[in-house]
């Protein structure tokens, strides 16, 4: 098996990018979706780990306004699910069990919701519930307002012409190995520091797309009731963004969940690869 580098055009001509390793004629395939201001290589170690492989098709996508999915435009859920769709419909698969990571989870429960039909599983590593965020600035009403406010002055700006023409992409497997290193030497280092710091975040994130993501991670969202489908759920126990009881209660309430905990800070794929790769493996073998 080999991995493609793949773009396409989505309906409205936006362009999507993602890595596809593919085995066979499968009809099915592991589509991985990133969080906010990130990218499709947050994925990089687990598909080189991964024993899914014999088994599956994996894809690991950049969502629009992220990595190589370069657009200065309106993104939110509805967008992202209709490109997920068209990118499966477009490599011909039928199913998909859709993993995603903090925002990528929102994603992909939105996917579910959309199009329950094609929805094999999913796995939902650390995800975002708003009515679960810690209280805080992110939860007010007034940081709402401020993005309503702040997204349509900034997407005028780029009609004008004024943004940034080249923007690089994060490459997160080289980041999650510099930060093992780092933990190793001083246990006590601030992960947060290196992976939720807005001014990092920008460097590598047009900041439309970065005000989007925050406003589509605070925006409620279906009801967890509405997925039939077989859950995954892995949390951390230092979960930064939640409240880890009410995300693990939420969760828990759903019979067709299985919840797993880890000790970790909302970064289970830098902080624990191995044994979040080992559990979403056994999982899928299963499904």
């Amino acid at each position: 098996m080999t991995t493609v580098e793949n773009r396409i055009f989505n309906h409205d001509g936006t362009l999507l990018a993602y890595r596809r390793l593919r085995r066979g004629d499968s009809t099915t395939a592991v589509v991985m979706i990133h969080g906010l201001a990130s990218n499709s290589s947050r994925w990089s170690e687990f598909i080189e780990h991964s024993h899914l492989k014999p088994a599956w098709d994996l894809i690991a996508v950049d969502l629009r306004g992220h990595g190589n999915s370069v657009a200065r435009c309106q993104q939110h859920h509805a967008l992202w699910v209709v490109d997920l769709a068209a990118l499966l419909h477009h490599e011909g698969y039928q199913q998909a069990l859709v993993i995603g990571h903090s925002l990528g989870a929102q994603v992909a429960i939105n996917f579910a919701c959309r199009y329950p039909q094609v929805t094999k599983g999913l796995v939902l590593i650390e995800p975002v519930l708003p009515s679960a965020l810690r209280a805080g600035f992110i939860r007010t009403e007034g940081t709402r307002w401020l993005l309503r406010a702040l997204i349509p002055l900034v997407r005028l700006i780029n009609r004008l012409g004024l943004y940034r023409r080249h923007l690089p992409i994060r490459d997160l497997y080289k980041l999650d190995r510099h930060m093992r290193a780092l933990m190793t030497a001083t246990p006590q280092i601030d992960i947060g520091h290196y992976y939720a710091s807005p001014f990092d975040d920008l460097k590598y994130t047009a900041t439309l797309s970065y005000l989007q993501d925050w406003y589509e991670l605070i925006r409620p969202l279906p009801p967890l009731s509405r997925l039939a489908t077989p859950l995954l759920v892995l949390l951390s126990r230092g979960e930064r963004l939640s409240d880890g009881e009410r995300l693990q209660r939420a969760f828990e309430s759903l019979p067709n969940a299985e919840v797993k905990i880890f000790d970790a800070n909302h970064w289970l794929l830098t902080e624990q690869p191995d044994e979040t790769r080992s559990a979403i493996e056994a999982w899928c073998n299963v499904q």
